[in-house]
């Protein structure tokens, strides 16, 4: 079993997309289901975040996603809002939705659904800057525990965001 993700790191990870955005007057804005508002409560939650991050959403069902995320349906019901696709468009809607350059995203499972025969557990994150998908990745996690799960999905986002945020500072300027 991997081990849980050290809190610093975590949040040396925020530090470095809020030294991004900061540098670069850039904002950011945040769009999940599977994560259940962590993934806000995590961007949103650091000193100064009032100073780039414009603010979330939270959309469970396909019509929601479509209403607010101009995610099409035709897109997102056959597949419950679960595809890599949905996630990047989730990640370019919340960006047209909150008006920033910087939209993340995330949809996925975080408890086993016996039902539909979902055993494995696993999320779509997608990252857009500047209208471009520069992330999209199925995620996956090994915890049990769907509260875990949802944490381990944020904290791999975020060390994806900030390792393209990173490479974006050394190679280019928005």
């Amino acid at each position: 079993m991997k081990s849980k993700l050290p809190k610093e790191e975590i949040q040396h990870a925020l530090e470095t997309i809020k030294q991004f955005c900061l540098s670069r007057e850039a904002t950011i804005a945040v769009a999940e289901s599977v994560s259940s508002g962590l993934l806000q409560n995590l961007v949103g939650s650091g000193k100064g975040a009032m100073m780039f991050f414009e603010g979330g959403i939270t959309t469970y069902n396909c019509d929601q996603k479509l209403q607010h995320l101009q995610v099409p349906f035709e897109e997102c019901n056959p597949y419950k809002g679960v595809t890599q696709r949905v996630a990047e468009k989730m990640a370019l809607g919340v960006c047209q939705l909150f008006n920033c350059e910087i939209g993340l995203s995330l949809t996925g499972y975080a408890s086993p659904l016996p039902d539909r025969d979902l055993v494995e557990l696993f999320a779509y994150g997608a990252i857009v800057l500047n209208g471009e998908v520069i992330f999209s990745k199925k995620i996956h996690s090994e915890k049990e525990n769907p509260e875990e799960v949802k944490a381990e999905y944020c904290h791999q986002l975020l060390l994806a965001c900030e390792n393209l945020l990173q490479h974006k500072s050394k190679s280019s300027v928005i």
